[in-house]
């Protein structure tokens, strides 16, 4: 029997593991709903600033329009041109109609919200546009300028007739210049003082398709309905579908409306501008669609697979405690001994959980971790504890096989500074990145140890003795790029016996021995490469001349190129004794003096301990001069900016004169402005006048003639086709421009 006090306690803790499953499984749902209600009223938010956009740019158009209107009927010309009875054939008085319609094309340009003016003398019952004079409007009326459906006396009676002091009409189809139109009319009556006396009207065609593209580009969702209404209610224009409009009046703002049984949201925005009134309607189901699709599914795939989990986690809860309670109630079932068999397979299932327990975690089970202990310190025995080491790393590892065993140490240089400073975590990080980089490059072959003096034991094993040294390289090479202390890396040679593996760890000593009596820093080095022939340094009387060149010239990368080639002959190629290193650092050193004289130095260091030192030293050189050649090109430039911003109104001004007041040649001169400002010298020179030439329209009142004197132009017809080339228009229009902006 088993002893029941083992399996209350079982059940106590699945118990609370339930509870706190319940729980967590309340608070994602609870998450999701808080996530989704939020994003819903987000784009609601998202929505209603649209509206207030598509408001705010409308409003931009009218006010402009509105300004145009009262400079029109406040202009003399057009005043006269309403007040004015029928002029007789022939009579001067045409003259008027005249001057009255010249400043209508004008007016049209500049507003590209504006389609078609006229302007209506209820006097004289003419009508005027910006590009034909209605002096018999009845009769051309069908041909020039028929709106929709309505005849002459309809358009009359709708939009000329009526009193009133501005007011919008729903869009309708025109004949503007011989070409159907859809526009919105508004309409301006005259005189503004006394719109009861309907003298006269101005009529402004807005173009519907700028209303349209500027609704729809704004507006949210698949099938947005978008609509604008004026003071009064009346539709001016629609994108969508106009059947969902309600009739009822509803303030600004955002209100949840049904239609036809459906929920929407209307948002409402008022234009304090031009009173007219913008309005949206986006559908609930509309809304959802807007969000991720796969919104929902991923939110039910989260909540499953957070439960499906769960219950796995549960039952390898249940499943890891079995064998310990099987085990334990067991023995205090009855105090009797266990029978063999049984005991050996509850022992043998206990330890085989907690080992994997212990792997899954990134941790190294006790008895491996032992095992290689007593090989790298000399304590083994014999290669049967070798092979029960890698039955522990490697289930699956067949030791019949013919492998490839080496031994790799990794030293961690002047590990006691780390300590000293309390950076702990770039040693354990460096741990990790070679853990890491171990598993990529070597698979499940390998076993790795930090011992006690901070450094890194590999042991490898593979079949294929090519294939492990060329992936050691590789290894070498990533993991130099991500760990944080700087390393040396020593490789023994390989091993094709496993009692062989002995001898490994003798060896990677001797070869970090040679790094640390060389001062090589961040190196691997093989044990074979001990054996190698120590052949004396190599730098040439070319080396030296490139190495200085680059240095003086602040040339970084041709300074990389040489020094990677020293070190490529010296270091790679070869292996200096340290006598031989030695006096390659003297050359090196005496190479810096003549740099330190030539560049007028004091050097304050002693002779180069390493090639690393050496690089540091040239590379800091470099740069150096590179900063300083840049401060002066940098100087240069802004003198070369201020000559001519001083002297741009000299028609004289050329580069020739400059390179003269410079002191430079004009062809250094010339590939420097283009080079450094990415144009030429007259180039900038006619774009800095130009500049200015129209900075004094908007500044002064002057003539051209004089704005031409004072930017630098000796002949105003060049002024004129310079100016026309930059800003699209002769001077005389754009002083007009100006003018007309200001007022």
């Amino acid at each position: 029997m088993r002893n029941p006090n083992h399996k209350i306690i079982n059940s106590r803790t699945i118990l609370l593991f339930l509870t706190a499953l319940v729980l967590c499984s309340i608070i994602l749902i609870l998450s999701q709903h808080w996530m989704l209600t939020t994003v819903r009223k987000d784009k609601q938010e998202q929505t209603y600033e649209k509206l207030q956009l598509i408001r705010s740019t409308t409003d931009l158009s009218m006010d402009q329009m509105f300004k145009l209107s009262q400079l029109l009927l406040l202009d003399n010309d057009i005043a006269k041109f309403i007040y004015q009875a029928q002029v007789p054939s022939g009579s001067y008085e045409i003259q008027t109609i005249i001057d009255a319609k010249a400043l209508l094309p004008t007016s049209t340009s500049i507003n590209a919200m504006l389609a078609e003016i006229y302007v209506y003398s209820n006097r004289s019952g003419y009508i005027l546009s910006s590009h034909n004079a209605f002096l018999d409007p009845e009769q051309m009326y069908s041909s020039m300028f028929a709106f929709q459906d309505l005849n002459y006396r309809q358009f009359k009676s709708t939009y000329l007739t009526p009193v009133f002091t501005r007011a919008f009409f729903p869009e309708t189809s025109v004949l503007v210049q011989g070409r159907r139109r859809s526009v919105i009319p508004l309409v301006q009556t005259f005189p503004l003082n006394n719109p009861a006396a309907n003298a006269g009207k101005i009529m402004f065609l807005l173009d519907s398709d700028y209303f349209s593209a500027l609704l729809s580009s704004q507006a949210d969702g698949p099938n947005p309905t978008v609509y604008v209404t004026d003071g009064t209610g009346a539709i001016i224009k629609t994108v969508g579908d106009v059947s969902l409009i309600p009739e009822k009046w509803y303030e600004d703002g955002q209100h949840r409306i049904t239609i036809a049984g459906k929920p929407y949201i209307l948002s409402v925005v008022t234009s304090s501008q031009s009173g007219l009134r913008f309005s949206s309607l986006l559908s609930l189901k509309e809304i959802n669609a807007m969000l991720n699709p796969l919104w929902w599914i991923l939110a039910f795939l989260s909540v499953g697979m957070f439960l499906t989990l769960g219950l796995f986690s549960l039952y390898m809860l249940e499943r890891s405690n079995r064998a310990w309670t099987d085990l334990v109630g067991l023995v205090g079932a009855s105090h009797a001994p266990l029978p063999y068999e049984q005991a050996v397979g509850y022992i043998k299932s206990v330890v085989e959980q907690d080992r994997s327990s212990v792997r899954d975690a990134g941790g190294i089970p006790f008895i491996t971790d032992a095992f290689f202990r007593r090989l790298i310190h000399g304590k083994m025995l014999g290669t049967s504890e070798i092979q029960a080491m890698l039955k522990q790393v490697q289930k699956d590892i067949d030791l019949t096989s013919v492998y490839t065993y080496q031994m790799v140490h990794i030293a961690i240089q002047e590990s006691h500074e780390y300590l000293s400073s309390g950076y702990l975590q770039d040693i354990d990080f460096t741990r990790i990145a070679a853990q890491k980089q171990a598993r990529h490059a070597f698979g499940e072959q390998y076993y790795l140890y930090m011992d006690y003096s901070f450094s890194i034991w590999i042991m490898l094993w593979h079949v294929d003795k090519a294939y492990l040294d060329h992936q050691i390289t590789l290894f070498w090479k990533e993991f130099q790029q991500v760990a944080p202390c700087s390393t040396t890396m020593a490789v023994s040679s390989p091993k094709q016996r496993l009692e062989d593996i002995f001898s490994a760890t003798n060896e990677c000593g001797e070869v970090q021995q040679s790094l640390v009596c060389e001062k090589q820093g961040e190196m691997m080095r093989r044990f074979s490469d001990l054996s190698l022939r120590h052949e004396p340094y190599q730098y040439t009387a070319d080396m030296e001349r490139r190495l200085s060149g680059a240095v003086l010239k602040g040339d970084e990368q041709g300074l990389e190129e040489i020094l990677k080639t020293i070190e490529q002959d010296n270091f790679v190629l070869r292996s200096l004794a340290t006598q031989e290193h030695a006096n390659l650092m003297k050359v090196l050193y005496a190479t810096a003096i003549k740099l330190g004289q030539t560049l007028h130095l004091h050097l304050c260091q002693s002779m180069f301990s390493s090639f690393s030192e050496a690089k540091q030293f040239f590379r800091s050189q470099a740069q150096a001069i590179r900063q300083t050649r840049s401060d002066k090109d940098e100087l240069l430039l802004q003198r070369i900016i201020s000559y001519i911003h001083d002297r741009y109104a000299d028609p004289s001004l050329n580069l020739s004169n400059m390179a003269t007041d410079f002191s430079l040649k004009e062809s250094f001169l010339y590939h420097f402005i283009q080079t450094k400002m990415d144009t030429s010298f007259a180039q900038y020179l006619e774009q800095y006048r130009l500049e200015r030439a129209a900075s004094l329209f908007a500044e002064k009142q002057m003539t051209i003639g004089e704005i031409t004197l004072l930017c630098g132009y000796a002949n105003p017809q060049t002024f004129r086709r310079a100016f026309q080339k930059r800003f699209g228009m002769l001077p005389s229009d754009y002083q007009k421009m100006v003018l007309y902006q200001k007022q």
